[in-house]
């Protein structure tokens, strides 16, 4: 997986039931706007959502997301569609983005190492 791999989709193409919670960037909001433009902003019933979703091959997307109002924690929660859900992808991911000093911070505990 590249920069150049990497293709920007709209929010609304990704399906919330088809991705899970993967791990959490620590990557600065306006570094990632610089590299890949401004995000798409949604609600749910919870909060409003920065979001930048990306399609890196044909049926896998991954989605970073941040509340817009008061976020718990610093950096984007990386969630992504099953093919995607190892710590491996996500490595290859956060290399991807293509952003200095981005990093996992966080790994959900149903990851295997």
């Amino acid at each position: 997986m590249t920069p150049t791999s990497l293709r920007r989709i709209p929010e609304k193409d990704v399906r919330p039931g088809d991705i899970r919670w993967l791990v959490q960037v620590a990557v600065e909001h306006a570094t990632l706007e610089e590299r890949w433009g401004a995000p798409e902003v949604t609600e749910d019933d919870f909060a409003e959502w920065f979001c930048f979703a990306f399609s890196p091959a044909q049926g896998e997307v991954f989605i970073l997301l941040r509340q817009v109002h008061h976020a718990p924690v610093g950096g984007f929660v990386l969630s992504v569609t099953e093919g995607l859900f190892s710590r491996e992808a996500a490595d290859r991911i956060v290399q991807a983005l293509d952003i200095a000093g981005a990093r996992i911070t966080d790994v959900n505990a149903e990851v295997t190492p």
